[in-house]
């Protein structure tokens, strides 16, 4: 029994190794999809939701009033309903910055494009030399962002 236990345990450990991690950071280079809107505010976020979008919501909300419901023994029904609370405030989270990412045009948007249209002022698509010290971004690029006139200022 403890050689399953092993095994068990080993292929786990190559499957967890094995595995592609990548680290969520702020994008510093130009978006690699068509910018929809280059500033997006909550309300815009909110009006570009998908299906799978309500679904996050939905799931990650009633997953977490069962989360709270199973383990708040003495006071169950409170417990549920704070960890419905959490989980809403997350899932609302998760899914403003998902949406935010594809009208900006850094994550898959080809609905939204579609839907509302490309922004008529699109960032020159600039590499980054030097992933330290970034040229272009998203919001920085020329087109989008003109450099500042230091001559004005005494």
């Amino acid at each position: 029994r403890s050689g399953r236990v092993s095994v068990f345990v080993k292929v786990n450990l190559r499957i967890f190794l094995c595995e592609k991690q990548t680290k969520a950071t702020m994008p510093y280079s130009d978006p690699k999809f068509t910018v929809v809107n280059p500033a997006p505010t909550v309300d815009d976020c909110i009006k570009s939701m998908r299906f799978r979008d309500y679904c996050v919501l939905a799931g990650v909300t009633a997953a977490s009033w069962g989360y709270g419901y199973v383990f708040g023994k003495p006071v169950r029904m409170p417990t549920a309903s704070t960890a419905a609370t959490i989980g809403l405030t997350f899932a609302g989270l998760v899914v403003l910055q998902d949406t935010r990412g594809r009208l900006m045009g850094y994550k898959e948007n080809a609905k939204e494009v579609k839907l509302y249209g490309a922004h008529p002022n699109e960032p020159e698509l600039m590499g980054v030399q030097d992933p330290r010290f970034p040229t272009a971004t998203g919001r920085a690029s020329i087109t989008t962002k003109p450099p500042l006139d230091w001559k004005n200022y005494d």
